[in-house]
């Protein structure tokens, strides 16, 4: 049972709120899971266990746990969300909530902001002030930096920087980030809305303590202070501030902690920005990192410099210059001043020979300069930067680092590497001096795209081969190994955006190829299909260019399969087929190792997708003979290929071999120890398909009813469509409707049209459509299965015509026989050529064939039904529903002919028989006692 919100009358606004509400948007997100699964998960994934009490005291804001247990439940959300969710941004976002809730700021007792102007201070007792006192009955407001023109979005900070100063007016708010974040104009434009609340605004640069201390003596003269006469004009400034009303100052561009002794806040609030993270972190502080622009506000952003430039556009230079503000500011300077497309000015930008951005540098690349030659003065950092810069501009893991400590680099980058302590704190100081950000416990350093380019054409070592050597050489140390492992996923995904900026590809040796090959799997693990498929493409060209590995290689034969596997799983049938086929090209298929296995379970698939059913059986069943010379009888790889093999047995109607092998390795699993949820879900489904083709709908609603309940993704959209499908075959056409519905939908928002559940989900949509009598909609989902095996798997595939008799039952359930007849008579052509005529396809195909005949030429009807009638006996058997359809058919034929068949059932018979096993209300008993014509279809198994 989902959880719901709970209202403010039970958690208030503030912090808690806050946290919580964005949880339970992610909660929704992953379709609101039960709380059980989420714990399971959790285990599952081997984070830190959760109890399911927990996570339901959670969600219902009764609590907030630890960040660890917090943690877990935000990464289990995030991996079940129907959406595609950036796990390390969630994560961020969360512990900013996290840790405003978890050490809440002293809340001193101060008036609340007003919403008019502040009435004027009564005179204080000392006779000294009065003059001062009557000088600022007035509001004295600042000036401002200029706001810049396409100053974008920032909504949500701004929205947050104003829920913290009116909860803890008297905290100094630090606000920070990397050169270029926007601290300032966030900041300004933060005075600029709300300026009207205080007596007093005023603006500080605060680069150091002597800007600070001029700039504050200028707010003095302002107040009508006379620095001359007083000794300690500040503190007669903030004396009177205090007594005047709420106050705003904003320490700008904050480098130093020197300027701490000016910063007071009794009586008014206080906005720092500071590159420097660590500072806030010194004293008693509120901070709030600025991020970059969110992808929304940076096509805002580049429309307002270019109305036309279109979504590839955006995302090509975004993907060059980042997100920053002053990344994108940069990027329109120079589009105007270039001339240039924007496809030209990302790709210049993107090569540091152009000098882009260092050329005729403006204020960016001077204050980056500027840096780096103050750091010049330590090798160590100028060593560590330079080696930062050969990665990308993502998030740089200490741990990876120092994977590559005792690889072959170059020894003062290994010295660097084998000091930990040294390394943090160089990490610590490259952040502090703005050309980066840095997790808060010094584990990762990120520099920003634009910082990076910048800094790429100020240090050309950057850049140079050796350098890329030493990153490449510390990626390959830093791959955990297979991604099959989930304890692996985590370094995985930090090494994944750093593979194509460090060109790995084009790095000709095994090592590099085989973390390359750990990449692929482990993006199509993940289910980011493109960037697998980007990244195997990207590894075949290049592995044509090299000499090292043979193309019969092993590594060579894997990342192979691992692409097709992610074109498979993406829908592109047609390609995987190819590939593979090109692959087992280079294999001695029959050869007793891991690789030739593996690529034959891959090869099996492609040949099912691709209709050469018993292709795939023979081929299923040969690996499976060869299985035990290689891999123990309970390797994952073992139980792939008895799994393969009774999918290719149900594609042959063969399913009482596989309900029997299903039902072994379903046991095995419940009874065997470890996590196996994930596999025993995948063969109930699979049973359940079996069930499902021996007729035996009641058994298949009960073994799924638990799946319906606790599982997620694919194998709970499996588990709704066999549901539906079962059913409708009890009579219980509109929850069958329903639940086929939302699979279908769900299908096409988490997998995509035209991916094999989608069509398979799709179809049996249309069957229980024209079973409930809506025949136009039926006809829709009809043709769009038809549409849609063609397009993913080639118009000459055998499922296209399976598809059309299905759509020709919806004809014919309508009256349309005209229609219907062509669609039949070719789909059974191509089947009993494709598939024989004891396949179980092609004799539900002449089942509804003979019904045709019936309908438009009933002199024919027996040619049709007859020996329709005897194949279903020998296929499905004499008690199978379709069977007794069929003799239905054959006996009304019989009948409308007056003739007699003592060895087939009478249409009395077949109702007798209905009746005892569904109930008289089912609706196919009604349609055949009053003399109608009952229909077949076929529902498919899925791989």
């Amino acid at each position: 049972m989902s959880i719901a919100l709970p209202g403010p009358e039970r958690v208030p606004e503030g912090p808690k709120r806050d946290l919580l509400v964005r949880l339970h948007e992610l909660y929704g997100q992953a379709g609101k899971p039960a709380t059980r699964v989420i714990s399971r998960r959790i285990d599952d994934e081997n984070l830190e266990s959760v109890s399911y009490e927990t996570v339901s005291s959670v969600l219902r804001g009764n609590k907030v746990p630890s960040w660890a247990r917090l943690q877990s439940i935000i990464v289990v959300l995030c991996r079940m969300s129907v959406q595609r969710v950036d796990v390390s941004q969630e994560l961020v976002h969360f512990n900013v909530l996290w840790r405003r809730f978890d050490t809440p700021e002293p809340v001193p007792v101060a008036r609340p902001l007003p919403t008019r102007p502040y009435p004027a201070p009564l005179p204080p007792l000392e006779a000294d002030t009065t003059d001062i006192v009557r000088s600022v009955t007035s509001r004295v407001q600042g000036p401002l930096p200029a706001r810049t023109v396409r100053f974008t979005g920032r909504e949500q900070l701004l929205d947050d920087v104003e829920s913290r100063l009116a909860r803890s007016p008297e905290t100094p708010l630090i606000l920070f980030g990397p050169i270029g974040s926007g601290k300032t104009q966030l900041a300004a434009e933060y005075v600029r809305l709300h300026r009207d609340r205080y007596a007093v605004t005023w603006w500080v640069e605060a680069e150091n303590a002597d800007r600070a201390r001029e700039s504050l003596l200028r707010l003095a003269r302002s107040l009508g202070v006379d620095d001359n006469d007083d000794r300690r004009p500040i503190d007669r400034v903030f004396r009177l501030l205090e007594e005047s009303g709420p106050y705003l100052l904003v320490f700008d561009g904050v480098i130093n902690g020197d300027v701490r002794t000016l910063i007071r806040t009794t009586g008014g609030s206080v906005i720092v920005t500071t590159r420097n993270g660590g500072w806030a972190r010194e004293s008693r502080h509120a901070e709030l990192e600025v991020p970059d622009l969110d992808a929304g506000e940076s096509a805002q952003l580049l429309r307002k410099q270019d109305p036309h430039i279109t979504r590839a556009q955006t995302a090509r230079l975004v993907g060059v210059v980042g997100r920053s503000p002053i990344g994108l500011a940069v990027a329109c300077r120079l589009y105007r001043e270039q001339g240039t497309s924007w496809d030209d000015l990302a790709d210049r930008l993107a090569t540091p020979d152009n000098r882009m951005l260092t050329a005729s540098p403006g204020r960016l690349a001077e204050e980056i300069g500027a840096i780096a030659g103050r750091l010049t003065a330590d090798p160590d950092l100028l060593r560590l930067l330079t080696l930062l810069l050969g990665f990308g501009p993502s998030q740089v893991w200490r741990w990876t680092l120092q994977a590559g400590a005792d690889r072959d680099v170059a020894p003062t980058v290994g010295r660097l590497l084998r000091d930990p302590d040294g390394l943090r704190n160089s990490m610590r100081i490259l952040a502090g001096a703005g050309l980066g950000r840095r997790h808060a416990g010094g584990d990762w350093i990120e520099i920003p795209a634009i910082i990076r380019l910048v800094l790429r054409e100020l240090l050309p070592a950057a850049y140079a081969e050796s350098n890329r050597q030493d990153v490449v050489q510390i990626l390959v140390a830093a791959d955990p190994g297979h991604p099959e492992d989930p304890r692996t996923l985590d370094k995985h995904r930090a090494i994944a955006p750093h593979v194509r900026p460090a060109a790995l590809v084009d790095t000709h040796r095994p090592s590099a190829y085989r973390t390359i090959r750990h990449q692929i799997r482990y993006l199509f693990l993940i289910g980011d299909l493109q960037a697998a498929q980007q990244l195997g493409r990207e590894a075949e060209s290049a592995l044509v260019r090299q000499e090292v590995l043979a193309p019969s290689d092993e590594l060579v034969l894997l990342i192979r399969r691992d692409l097709a596997s992610a074109l498979r799983a993406d829908g592109r049938y047609v390609d995987a087929y190819r590939l593979t086929e090109e692959a087992m090209d280079h294999l001695d298929a029959r050869a007793d190792h891991a690789v030739a296995l593996d690529l034959a379970r891959s090869w099996g698939h492609d040949l099912r997708i691709a209709g050469e059913f018993q292709r795939a059986y023979e081929l299923d069943e040969e690996t499976l003979r060869r299985n035990p010379a290689v891999f123990p009888d309970d390797d994952f790889r073992s139980l792939a290929s008895r799994y393969n093999l009774s999918v290719s047995r149900r594609f042959l109607g063969r399913f009482r071999e596989a309900a029997a092998a299903d039902r072994s390795d379903l046991d095995r699993l419940r009874a065997g120890r470890g996590r196996t949820d994930r596999r025993q879900a995948r063969w109930a489904n699979a049973l359940a398909e079996d069930l499902y083709g021996l007729g035996r709908y009641p058994d298949v609603v009960e073994l799924l009813g638990p799946l319906m309940e606790a599982e997620s993704g694919r194998e709970l959209l499996r588990a709704r469509r066999m549901t539906g499908a079962a059913f409708r075959r009890l009579g219980k056409l509109v929850p069958a409707v329903e639940q086929l519905g939302v699979g279908y939908q769900a299908c096409m928002s988490q997998l995509g049209e035209h991916r094999e559940l989608t069509l398979a989900v799709c179809m049996s949509f249309g069957n229980a459509l024209r079973e409930l009598g809506q025949f136009a909609t039926a006809l829709h989902y009809g043709s769009l299965a038809v549409s849609g095996y063609a397009a993913a798997m080639g118009a000459d595939n055998p499922l296209v015509r399976v598809a059309g008799a299905n759509r020709a039952a919806v004809l014919l359930a309508a009256g349309d026989v005209t229609a219907a007849v062509p669609e039949l008579d070719e789909a059974y052509r191509v089947l009993t050529a494709r598939l024989g005529e004891q396949h179980p396809f092609t004799v539900l195909t002449a089942v509804n064939r003979a019904s045709a005949a019936a309908m438009s030429d009933p002199v024919s009807a027996l040619s049709w039904s007859a020996p329709a009638y005897r194949l279903a006996i020998e296929v499905f058997g004499e008690d199978h529903l379709d069977t007794l359809i069929a003799a239905a058919g054959y006996a009304a034929d019989r009948a409308a002919r007056n003739e007699d068949d003592p060895t087939a059932p009478s249409l009395d018979q077949v109702l007798a028989t209905l009746r005892r096993r569904f109930g008289a209300d089912h609706p196919l008993v009604t349609r055949l006692a009053d003399g109608g014509r009952a229909l077949v279809d076929v529902e498919l198994p899925t791989g």
